[in-house]
């Protein structure tokens, strides 16, 4: 699947570049995580292999995020993103927009 990062700190993350934000400078574990689950969703073809992935807790938001989903980074972050469909038939989902982390419990 292709992947659009819309923050510039998901890619700073992603590459490995040092950031700013306290939550990720000192804890290299969510970092190291949080690239093996974007990994995960380079890799896949059709949105419903994520369902088989059950770590990754997949899930499409109601609310507020309403249009977005989710995946598990671990049990305190998930990934927020949009699913972004082809515009030719076909209609399936084709990129991924990372839109922030968050902290599931906030």
């Amino acid at each position: 699947m292709e992947i659009l990062f819309r923050n510039q700190l998901l890619v700073d993350l992603y590459e490995g570049k040092k950031v700013n934000d306290n939550r990720f400078k000192s804890n290299p574990t969510i970092v190291k995580q949080y690239r093996k689950t974007v990994d995960k969703l380079h890799a896949i073809s059709h949105v419903e292999e994520m369902y088989k992935m059950q770590s990754l807790k997949y899930e499409k938001l109601i609310g507020d995020k309403s249009g977005q989903s989710s995946v598990r980074i671990n049990e305190q972050y998930r990934l927020i993103f949009e699913e972004i469909l082809s515009d030719k038939e076909p209609f399936q989902v084709v990129i991924f927009a990372l839109e922030e982390i968050s902290n599931h419990y906030q």
